[in-house]
């Protein structure tokens, strides 16, 4: 009898102390408008993806509504957002206009808290319509450093929200050409990288 007690007693220790705590996460709210009925569609921001510390949140959030949360590490950090003005989520056509933006204050979650990373033009700059530029070193590290996939072969112009394409002798991409001469791998994407390792 005192054997199953004393097994009794490590089981439920080892149950207690396998007990994980509430997950810290984050997800995207995009406090972006909806059109009225009969407004403009274009005019609509779609969130296309966005970067918070060490968490890539995928999900196209299409305007009012809150993208799935992910599980994340508790930090202190800024968000950088893509945004794609007048593309429909649901589209399987991918945006053909995007703007890199950044949230005007660094985010921080505690550990068992949920972040919410309100995307709009009153917390991040960026959407040069609302007269939020950023910085060119702003912009050359959301496009170049956070979601170099989606600026891949393209020049963006911070002032003008505008992207030029990049093009070799021949018309080859140059950021194309620049990496398989690197003989780089991976997605193009240095924060879909960095959570796939």
């Amino acid at each position: 009898m005192k054997l199953d007690h004393w097994l009794f007693s490590i089981a439920l220790l080892g149950a207690i102390g396998c007990d994980t705590e509430t997950a810290t996460t984050v997800a995207v709210d995009n406090d972006y408008p909806v059109v009225a009925d009969g407004g403009d569609p274009t005019t609509e921001v779609v969130v296309f993806k966005v970067w918070w510390a060490t968490s890539l949140l995928p999900d196209h959030v299409a305007p009012s509504a809150e993208g799935q949360p992910e599980r994340t590490v508790p930090s202190t950090d800024f968000a950088y957002a893509v945004l794609a003005p007048g593309w429909d989520p649901s589209s399987p056509t991918p945006p053909t206009y995007l703007i890199p933006a950044r949230s005007t204050a660094k985010l921080s979650v505690a550990r068992g808290d949920v972040l919410h990373v309100r995307v709009s033009d009153d917390t991040f700059v960026g959407h040069c319509a609302a007269g939020k530029a950023l910085s060119q070193d702003d912009a050359d590290f959301i496009t170049r450093s956070i979601f170099p996939g989606d600026f891949a072969g393209v020049t963006y112009d911070a002032k003008s929200c505008t992207a030029t394409p990049v093009m070799m002798d021949g018309g080859a991409d140059a950021a194309t050409t620049d990496a398989a001469d690197a003989g780089e791998t991976g997605s193009g994407d240095a924060a879909a990288d960095a959570v796939a390792e």
